[in-house]
């Protein structure tokens, strides 16, 4: 079974640095084109079945990718619960929070390890589907999960971006999950 990930475009978050998490923001012109961009890439394939988070920026990003198909929402692969720090800049919370390490469980948000479990249900019900390909619209932490996933637990994510509209790629073998591509199509 194949799995392509595909980040949402651009929010007016990414556009202004904040954090978002599950907060509902919306894709900007730039993010809009940006989907629109990918969608001769996805229309390569035949898409057994097509999933997005329940979040609006990547419900958008589908229905400008794949405009003629009904995805089917799932709170599973939701960006990381950034709790009380939402709407904050992230340069800012970094000064005043020296250290910070992405851990937003102390501001009533999720960590690493939780989103990673949400992931891995998701996984789980595609393990156990018939399908050959499925596409994901998902958020940046769903991609660094998944290498977590495949890469293991401490993968150092320096220098590692998940781009606005990047299409990931991963295989399961019957057994483990496998990395095929990464950033395919996405724009920095």
């Amino acid at each position: 079974m194949l799995l392509f990930l595909v980040r949402h475009g651009q929010t007016t978050a990414n556009q202004t640095g904040t954090y978002s998490g599950q907060t509902d923001v919306m894709l900007t012109e730039l993010g809009k084109a940006q989907a629109e961009a990918i969608r001769p890439i996805l229309a390569q394939y035949k898409f057994d079945r097509v999933y997005s988070s329940d979040l609006t920026r990547a419900i958008d990003t589908q229905k400008l990718a794949i405009p003629d198909a009904d995805g089917i929402r799932t709170p599973l692969i939701r960006e990381m619960d950034v709790g009380s720090l939402a709407g904050q800049s992230i340069k800012d919370v970094k000064e005043k929070y020296v250290g910070f390490a992405s851990d937003f469980t102390p501001f009533g948000g999720e960590n690493a390890q939780m989103q990673t479990e949400r992931l891995r249900k998701f996984l789980t019900q595609l393990e156990n589907d018939s399908c050959d390909k499925a596409v994901a619209f998902v958020h940046g932490g769903i991609t660094r999960c998944m290498l977590r996933i495949v890469m293991g637990e401490n993968v150092d994510f320096t220098g590692i971006v998940s781009a606005n509209c990047g299409i990931s790629v991963f295989r399961f073998d019957g057994k483990r999950w496998i990395m095929e591509a990464w950033n395919l199509g996405g724009k920095f």
